[in-house]
């Protein structure tokens, strides 16, 4: 079978760049309707998405006076969505940090029944100190602690969804039996952090095994990727490096007694398409015009776990500040972020411009055949299996990409033309 590409689209507000509420591209007044959330979810199935991705914030973003920052809960937007599309994947966050194993693997298992077998859990171990405070805790675990605990709460929810057996419920009108108690089972579990006896509430998968998706680029988070995840959604700028990354990871799942190609590398990328180069440019621009130096700078900060950024001037060169990082920090985003600054020599104001409108993912700005080229040149190099899109406005970045870029794919024999399959599981093994 000839290798397609695995899209899944990123679905944040009214799109991702920094204060694109502004833009007359956008509509924030739609942005908490389930016709907006059932808008995009249809068009991106029309495009033969893999999976329609709702992240997740566990604190008002300190961003919120410039920027439309407020969250709806993913879980609730994915169980909406289920009832108006028929075939895209529907994945959520969900953090190990703040949540019980048992809790997210009923939502999940609840959602997978509903979708008919399209539920993919995002796993998350939150890296933001200012939601420990919503959650009763004075501090945020350290980054090792928190992907210790995620470890033991991913092993948790597998072995919740894995206690039905497929054929547990019997349903024999003759004899009365509903289910057979041979074959549910309890879990037993006593660890380090959770003790969970089980077994769940819900039946078993109609997809056998709920996909998992998991974003850390640290040593620890390549290692729970490899391990569990069947999509591992990365920040890269550079094909060498992402081919890199790619190849550590097929070599880590490898280790784990997997399929070196069972995890599906989706880069992320935010198309800016016009008609014509100049088109595009004028957009990228417009769009660049609208970010907020003081909103960017916030989310910045608290990538770098709240470390201030205000004490230095817009105009100087963005200085090394690794070694001042909280211990609670995240490491990818920040090393990135921090990485490309002194790489390329940039501004704090020229990194806040760069990371406002993507959320520091790779832009890609042209015309419909020159992205559809550079996606092309990064998966048949072995650098992406495919691609997390995330908009920089919505609904229309998603629309004219889907209009625009995916019929050149298609042509081209690099993605579906239609859905052979009804599950994100059979998606993601196409």
């Amino acid at each position: 079978m000839t290798r397609t590409m695995h899209l899944a689209l990123f679905a944040q507000g009214v799109g991702v760049s920094q204060s694109v509420w502004r833009s007359p591209r956008t509509d924030p007044a739609m942005v908490d309707t389930l016709k907006h959330w059932a808008h995009l979810a249809q068009t991106a199935e029309r495009g033969c998405f893999d999976a329609f991705f709702v992240a997740d914030q566990l604190n008002l973003a300190p961003t919120i006076a410039k920027d439309a920052t407020d969250r709806l809960d993913p879980v609730v937007i994915l169980s909406a969505l289920a009832a108006v599309t028929s075939r895209i994947g529907l994945v959520g966050t969900s953090s190990t940090t703040y949540n019980d194993p048992y809790t997210v693997a009923r939502q999940f298992a609840s959602l997978d029944h509903l979708s008919n077998g399209r539920a993919g859990w995002n796993v998350v171990t939150t890296a933001i100190a200012t939601a420990a405070a919503n959650y009763g805790s004075a501090g945020l675990p350290d980054h090792t602690a928190r992907y210790e605990r995620g470890e033991e709460f991913v092993d948790v929810v597998r072995a919740l969804w894995e206690a039905w057996e497929a054929d547990a419920i019997v349903g024999d009108v003759k004899t009365g039996e509903w289910a057979d108690l041979s074959k549910i089972h309890s879990i037993e579990h006593e660890g380090t952090h959770f003790q969970v006896k089980g077994p769940l509430t819900v039946p078993r998968s109609p997809q056998g095994r709920i996909p998992l998706a998991q974003a850390g680029s640290s040593p620890v988070g390549v290692r729970l990727g490899a391990r569990v995840a069947d999509m591992v959604f990365t920040t890269q700028h550079d094909l060498d490096a992402a081919r890199g990354f790619a190849e550590a990871m097929r070599t880590e799942a490898a280790s784990f007694g997997r399929d070196s190609n069972a995890v599906r590398v989706l880069p992320g990328i935010t198309p800016i398409v016009g008609r014509t180069e100049q088109d595009a440019s004028e957009l990228a621009r417009e769009l660049g015009s609208l970010i907020s130096e003081e909103s960017t700078l916030g989310f910045l900060q608290q990538s770098f776990g709240g470390l201030d950024l205000t004490k230095y001037d817009l105009d100087e060169k963005f200085p090394d500040i690794r070694a001042e990082l909280p211990d609670h920090a995240g490491v990818s985003r920040p090393a990135l972020f921090i990485g490309m600054a002194l790489d390329e020599g940039l501004t704090v104001r020229e990194l806040a411009q760069r990371v406002g409108i993507s959320i520091g993912h790779r832009p890609l700005v042209g015309t419909p055949d020159s992205i559809a080229d550079e996606m092309e040149l990064w998966f048949t190099a072995g650098a992406a299996d495919g691609f997390i899109v995330l908009p920089a406005d919505l609904p229309v970045g998603l629309e004219e990409f889907v209009e625009l870029v995916v019929p050149r794919l298609q042509d081209r024999g690099l993605l579906r033309t239609s859905y052979t399959g009804s599950t994100l599981r059979e998606h993601l093994d196409e």
